[in-house]
């Protein structure tokens, strides 16, 4: 199995989009998806929710509180389903909390990559991130969508 440990904000969503975006629009850019959809077509990977957003997700849809059912809705229009989420152990250690899940996994992991724009902290996990640019960039950009795949493949 190939999996997509998948951020939100700043993956999803970058600063210019902020401060373009309307009233009437979500916090996620959905210009984005397309880009996350083209690494799942390509690798057939699965999503495994590793931003902050995953307390308002649950593998059993009826249980997702309004802002997971958005996530939920926004990403079917695409084609798009996210498969699980990592726990939450630590606030400051997103590393730790995807080794815990890459150890917990019932599957054999053939290959990942971690899509975040935060820097450091990865240690060991270092070069299965592609750091997207939300304060320069649009977040999720081409160049990172075929580097993850590239690490995916």
């Amino acid at each position: 199995m190939k999996i997509i440990f998948l951020d939100i904000d700043g993956v999803l969503n970058s600063r210019r989009y902020d401060r373009l975006r309307s009233a009437t629009d979500g916090n996620i850019d959905v210009s984005r998806l397309p880009l996350l959809k083209s690494i799942i077509d390509s690798t057939g990977a699965k999503i495994v929710l590793s931003s902050t957003w995953r307390a308002h997700w649950t593998p059993e849809p009826l249980l997702c509180d309004p802002i997971g059912q958005e996530l939920n809705r926004l990403f079917a229009d695409y084609g798009i389903a996210i498969y699980d989420k990592t726990p939450a152990i630590s606030a400051s250690d997103r590393a730790m909390e995807i080794r815990s899940w890459l150890q917990a996994s019932p599957m054999p992991i053939e290959s990942f990559v971690i899509l975040d724009d935060i820097l450091g902290g990865w240690g060991d996990l270092s070069p299965r991130l592609v750091r997207t640019s939300p304060m320069i960039g649009r977040g999720l950009e081409e160049k990172q969508v075929q580097e993850a795949i590239r690490l995916l493949s």
